[in-house]
C-alpha cells in the first residue's frame, strides 16, 4: 500500500523539512477527508499537530485535526461562549476535563461545554485523526490561525509576554487560558504597552492561504 507524505514545514527555500509531516494512503477515508478541505493545511513547526479546514454548518468552525504521537495539547483553558465537540475518527485522545482524564477512542465523541476547563493530548504511539467542531467561535476564527502563524513566522513569537497579553485581551469574553487567568493583573498592565509596541491580538496575514502555502507543504491528491 503506497503512502504519500504531506504537511511538512517548508524551509526558507520552500523545501520540506524531513520529519515534520504526516503520511496518508491516497485511497483511504482519511485522504477523502483531506480532499474535502476548504482551505490550506496549517501546522505548528515544532509540534506534531495539523489543522485541515472543512465545511461547517451554521456558525461553526469545523476542522479535520491530526495529532501525532506524543502531542501534548494546547494550554489548559475554558470557553465562555464556544462549546466544542471532538469526533475521533482514528486513534485516541486523552481529554482532561475539569482535571479528570477521559480516553476517547475511534468512533467516540466528547463534548466540552462552556465553563469546563480542558485540554487534550495524544499519549499513544499512533496518530489521532479528529473532527473538531467549535460552535459560536467569535474571535477564535482569527486567533487560532495567529497562534500557529506566529510560531512559523520569523518575525513572530507566541511566547512573548506582550504578544500573549494581546491574545488574551482579544479572547476576552470567549476563551480564558487558566495560566493567563492567574497572571491577569500583569496581563492587563502589559496590554497598553503591547499596543504601543505594535503587537496585535490577531493578524490578518495568518488567515490568508498564501501564508500557509509558503510555510506548510500542501497535499497533492
Amino acid at each position: 500500500m503506497s503512502t504519500v507524505t504531506t504537511g511538512r514545514t517548508l524551509d526558507a527555500n520552500g523545501d520540506p523539512v524531513p520529519g515534520t509531516g504526516f503520511e496518508l494512503d491516497p485511497d483511504s477515508q482519511f485522504a477523502d477527508r483531506v480532499r474535502e478541505r476548504t482551505g490550506p493545511v496549517t501546522s505548528h513547526p515544532t509540534r506534531p499537530v495539523w489543522g485541515i479546514p472543512l465545511e461547517g454548518s451554521g456558525n461553526t468552525v469545523r476542522t479535520l485535526s491530526v495529532f501525532g504521537p506524543g502531542y501534548g495539547g494546547p494550554p489548559e483553558h475554558y470557553h465562555e461562549q464556544s462549546p466544542e465537540r471532538f469526533e475521533v475518527e482514528r486513534g485516541s485522545l486523552t481529554m482532561m476535563l475539569d482535571g479528570t482524564d477521559h480516553e476517547v477512542t475511534a468512533g467516540e465523541t466528547a463534548t466540552v461545554e462552556t465553563g469546563v476547563t480542558h485540554t487534550f493530548r495524544n499519549d499513544t504511539d499512533k496518530r489521532a485523526v479528529v473532527i473538531t467542531n467549535i460552535y459560536s467561535p467569535g474571535r477564535l476564527r482569527q486567533v487560532l490561525p495567529t497562534l500557529g502563524g506566529l510560531a512559523h513566522d520569523d518575525d513572530g513569537n507566541p511566547e512573548n509576554p506582550l504578544q500573549q497579553a494581546l491574545v488574551a485581551d482579544r479572547l476576552d469574553g470567549n476563551t480564558v487560558f487558566t495560566r493567563q487567568e492567574r497572571l491577569e493583573p500583569l496581563s492587563r498592565l502589559l496590554t497598553p504597552v503591547a499596543e504601543l509596541a505594535g503587537y496585535q491580538g490577531a493578524y490578518a496575514k495568518y488567515t490568508q492561504p498564501a501564508f500557509w502555502e509558503r510555510h506548510v507543504e500542501q497535499p497533492d491528491l
